[in-house]
């Protein structure tokens, strides 16, 4: 029988019972003083039974109420089709985001062609309660992971963040102990390559903040008042190698250096393998001041007491002692209301405590050495053509120029290699080029590279790149 006659039958029933149990008579109706008070209550009783045999009936035909359970289920066993996984409370989303490189780069060899499968990046978010939160950011770098020698894939496979957020109000919150990344200047938090405007990310942070700069830690958020937020972040330490595990007896590379800066110090993230006992400390302030409108910005410092590895030691075995670093930064975006323009600033210094103690003072190579000191300051302006009257989705045309200035050799000298400062520390870029945005989630990016330092035999490396990027 089709369902929907079934689920007809029971207000037929129902019908039919009300209209024959009024009873019909050519007669008057007597006065109702005839019908006893006791007759009445009985005949109450008979219809208020036959009403809830009625809606039983009807229960029947009716499909449960599932309401309060979303989850899919299977008809014959019940079973969840995502198994213990599954929580009906839950919600789950998935974001990427990437970048696809091409072009020319010079080199000591002359100008090479080539391309780079830069990265690609999945972004799970699993909301497990309202106020619990799971995030991850996973990323394949340069094509491939494989390191066979027949195999000429050597990129890599990182998990950059994987953590919980526990949600309590809006001037307090927890990250617990997991992966993030360190809460320093701008571009490290925002690295989608839609959020800079050049091919490469600034120079600023390929080394001199470490980006992407990640760390296992915990962290306390939220906002100080409207306008202003804070992340505070404790976490694994940056190490002066450029190693994993137990240091070997021989030579090993600096973490710390007056070529690559912290480019090295990074710590890992796996198998107990760092090399200090000590931690990092963090602190981030963000702000977007109502007085200035269009005007965004940060300041953020990290601190550790001993970036030294244990065993740490010079060519001649001699052991190092312990060394501080500190760093600041401060960065400003302003957007002109009501116009294109846009210009950003970031400056950065990292003093080092005892950088007699740092191995690349101490490893028989002085082309290396690092002082007391390094900073690095960048200046950036943009026009911003907006296309979405005339073009579909929006597009925009966002032309830039950018000047950064790097020194990763000043201050004194000290340790056992020859104190003397080579220039090649000493470094400046001019980088201007073309971002295209067809929607706010894609950019197509062209963009020519000046790149200087003061070495005598420094080798070329300007670049002339265009990439694809997205992130969504």
């Amino acid at each position: 029988m089709p369902h929907s006659r079934l689920r007809c039958l029971p207000f037929k029933s129902i019908f039919l019972s009300l209209i024959l149990s009024v009873p019909i008579t050519n007669a008057a109706v007597p006065p109702p003083t005839t019908i006893s008070n006791e007759a009445l209550l009985q005949k109450m009783e008979a219809m208020e039974s036959e009403i809830q045999s009625l809606k039983s009936q009807l229960s029947q035909y009716q499909p449960a109420d599932n309401s309060q359970d979303a989850s899919p289920k299977l008809a014959d066993n019940g079973k969840s089709f995502f198994g213990l996984g599954s929580n009906s409370d839950s919600t789950f989303h998935i974001g990427a985001y990437g970048e696809l490189k091409y072009g020319r780069n010079e080199s000591s060899a002359g100008w090479r062609s080539g391309f780079d499968a830069g990265r690609v990046v999945l972004l799970p978010t699993w909301q497990i309660a309202e106020n619990i939160i799971f995030n991850a950011e996973i990323e394949f770098e340069h094509g491939g992971i494989a390191n066979d020698e027949d195999d000429k894939l050597h990129g890599s496979a990182e998990i950059e963040q994987a953590y919980l957020d526990f949600k309590f109000n809006e001037a307090i919150n927890w990250r617990a102990p997991g992966v993030d990344v360190v809460p320093f200047g701008y571009t490290n938090l925002h690295h989608e390559p839609t959020q800079f405007y050049s091919v490469n990310r600034p120079e600023l942070y390929q080394g001199l903040i470490p980006s992407t700069w990640f760390e296992g830690s915990t962290s306390l958020y939220g906002n100080i008042i409207d306008n202003l937020t804070y992340q505070f972040q404790i976490s694994t330490s940056l190490e002066d190698s450029g190693v994993t595990g137990d240091l070997p007896a021989g030579g090993y590379d600096a973490g710390i250096s007056g070529t690559k800066a912290l480019g090295l110090a990074r710590s890992p993230i796996g198998d107990f393998s760092q090399t200090t006992n000590d931690l990092g400390y963090a602190l981030r302030l963000g702000y977007t001041p109502p007085c200035i409108p269009g005007l965004s910005g940060s300041s953020s410092v990290y601190f550790t007491p001993n970036t030294t590895p244990r065993g740490a030691h010079s060519d001649t075995g001699a052991s190092l002692g312990h060394s501080s670093l500190t760093m600041v930064d401060t960065e400003l975006r302003y957007r002109i209301p009501k116009t294109g323009w846009e210009f950003r600033g970031e400056y950065v210094e990292i003093f080092l405590g005892s950088p007699g103690n740092l191995r690349a003072n101490n490893d028989s190579d002085p082309s290396n050495n690092v002082g007391d000191t390094m900073h690095g300051w960048s200046l950036e302006t943009a026009y911003h053509f907006n296309l979405s009257p005339k073009l579909k989705n929006g597009w925009e045309i966002v032309p830039f120029y950018r000047y950064s200035n790097i020194e990763l050799q000043s201050g004194g000298y000290r340790g056992s290699d020859a104190n003397m400062p080579t220039g090649q520390g000493e470094r400046q870029y001019h980088t201007f080029g073309l971002a295209v945005f067809p929607t706010p989630d894609v950019v197509l990016k062209l963009d020519y590279q000046i790149a200087l330092d003061e070495a005598p035999d420094s080798p070329q490396a300007d670049h002339f790149l265009g990439s694809v990027g997205f992130a969504f």
